[in-house]
């Protein structure tokens, strides 16, 4: 029981680093603009050196530049993006926190089994992250993809699919631990 729960610790450990590195860095897509290698994250694209937030294309349409003029009709997917990769981020330190209280055996907690909610908390995670990811490739793929010939998937957005892979697999070890848990209470003492 104590193997899978390690395990599932390590591996939502890893996972939640994984989704704060991928939600917070700027290398989701790169493509070439102009002539020049550019690339964008949620928060902030760069292009020629230069760094812009991604609020350019959220709320009222400025006009100022090619890419908020590109991107305008598309700010709803940023938030979407953006509000389940922390949501996931969140989910999963919760998880973490009632994985390292499930080692602890308090005798006031008997009928709230903790290795089981930290499992569902790192599927709601993964779930969570699946939405993010599934919004941001749909809409790259149909949307900006279509608008740049030269472009790929980057770095950050590799983390987020691997975070959602640790962070499934965090569940599944939990969720085992739970069963022999389980299995052991029922067989009662020996």
């Amino acid at each position: 029981m104590y193997s899978f729960m390690g395990g599932g610790l390590f591996c939502a450990i890893v996972g939640n680093i994984l989704l704060v590195v991928s939600t917070a860095t700027d290398y989701w897509m790169q493509y070439r603009l102009s002539g020049s290698f550019a690339h964008q994250g949620l928060w902030r694209y760069c292009m020629s050196g230069k760094c812009y937030m991604q609020t350019d294309s959220i709320g009222k349409f400025s006009g100022k530049t090619l890419f908020s003029l590109l991107f305008y009709s598309s700010s709803a997917y940023w938030n979407a993006t953006r509000a389940f990769m922390i949501l996931s981020a969140m989910s999963c330190f919760a998880g973490i926190i009632a994985g390292i209280l499930s080692f602890a055996h308090f005798s006031a907690f008997e009928r709230f089994n903790r290795s089981f909610a930290a499992g569902i908390m790192f599927f709601v995670s993964t779930l969570f992250v699946l939405l993010a990811m599934a919004i941001y490739t749909g809409v790259t793929v149909n949307f900006l993809g279509k608008r740049f010939g030269d472009w790929r998937f980057s770095w950050s957005y590799i983390l987020g699919w691997v975070a959602l892979l640790m962070t499934f697999f965090a569940g599944i070890f939990y969720m085992c631990a739970y069963r022999m848990h389980e299995c052991r209470r029922m067989a009662g003492p020996r």
